[in-house]
């Protein structure tokens, strides 16, 4: 895989309205209209709680207020049993019925990583992560990456072919020289062969939004599943000086670089979003594709309001495709 000589765009994932269908059908229409290639499903609640929530409902967890509890012992016996996502199932049968055309549909699931620092081991959530499953490498391997891969299974199969897992929390455990937790680079490589095994896909991908270190950058680069890397440019532009170009031609990967800001209100200017544009793609030797905001944009509901949010996400997303297209042109 070389130089993209037409790099796709795209969207992390989240967007901020609450759930409903006419929702769902109204940003899929305003993403068609902007032009933009590669669309996920439009998450409208948490990423966490897409996830969480069916195995609170299920009883294999405990939901306190926004927090998940859990017993070694319940995740150990349960079986990890894929729940219909709603906006992913609306998504495919409000493309079809609209006819609206795009390259490919992107389905993103939050990885075993991160779902497992999303859940509390003991009552002290004072702890933080020390606290969670992510203490516990075995209830990762055994049940968030057998969950995770199920969920990726079931979106291929309802024909989301990119399929993206998020890995926040990756950010925060992997540092510049040491792993927290116990975890080793070979087990980091073996969740993602694990959760992507047998999976039918086009293209294979994980974002990590936040500061990445120049030791996540090497490990991810060298997976031999993984064909796009997804990190944020724009809010955190000293990403840029972990990217080596020679281990993403090595590693066969391209970079999908968030260029316009996901905390941020403001629209950012044309002449802003295409200068980190280039600078990514200069630095990557042209391998970018997928490009995108930095992460979701669920989390500008709670500075302007629901409307307005979506009002300013559509115009960040048209600015990215605007962008794109100025940098093939010329």
């Amino acid at each position: 895989m070389h130089a993209v000589t037409h790099p796709r765009t795209s969207h992390v994932g989240s967007f901020p309205l609450d759930y409903a269908k006419d929702h769902v059908e109204r940003i899929l229409v305003e993403l068609h209209a902007i032009g933009l290639s590669v669309p996920p499903y439009p998450q409208m609640r948490s990423f966490i709680d897409i996830y969480l929530e069916p195995l609170a409902k299920r009883g294999v967890l405990e939901k306190r207020g926004d927090f998940y509890f859990a017993k070694p012992e319940n995740l150990l016996d349960a079986e990890p049993v894929v729940e219909p996502i709603p906006e992913a199932e609306d998504t495919i049968s409000i493309v079809r019925s609209r006819g609206l055309r795009f390259d490919e549909l992107r389905g993103p699931v939050t990885g075993a990583f991160t779902l497992a620092s999303r859940v509390y081991l003991e009552h002290n959530i004072e702890a933080g992560l020390r606290a969670t499953v992510l203490t516990k490498r075995e209830l990762v391997e055994e049940f968030f990456v057998p969950y995770v891969h199920r969920y990726l299974e079931y979106l291929s199969k309802l024909g989301y072919h990119v399929l993206f897992i998020d890995e926040p929390i990756l950010g925060v455990i992997v540092g510049k020289r040491r792993i927290l937790f116990g975890y080793t680079e070979d087990f980091i490589h073996e969740v993602l062969r694990s959760v992507f095994k047998g999976v039918s896909v086009s293209m294979r991908g994980i974002h990590v939004c936040g500061r990445i270190s120049s030791l996540l950058f090497d490990i991810l680069s060298r997976s031999e599943v993984l064909d796009v890397l997804n990190f944020e440019f724009f809010d955190t532009p000293e990403n840029l000086g972990v990217i080596d170009p020679k281990a993403l031609e090595e590693g066969e990967k391209v970079l999908a670089p968030g260029i316009v800001s996901a905390k941020k209100p403001r629209v950012e200017s044309l002449d802003e979003v295409v200068t980190t544009l280039r600078k990514v793609y200069d630095r990557a030797n042209g391998r970018i594709d997928l490009v995108s905001a930095d992460c979701g944009f669920g989390g500008l509901k709670g500075i302007v309001g629901p409307e307005e949010a979506l009002r300013i996400s559509i115009r960040k997303l048209r600015r990215v495709v605007e962008a794109v297209a100025m940098l093939t042109e010329g």
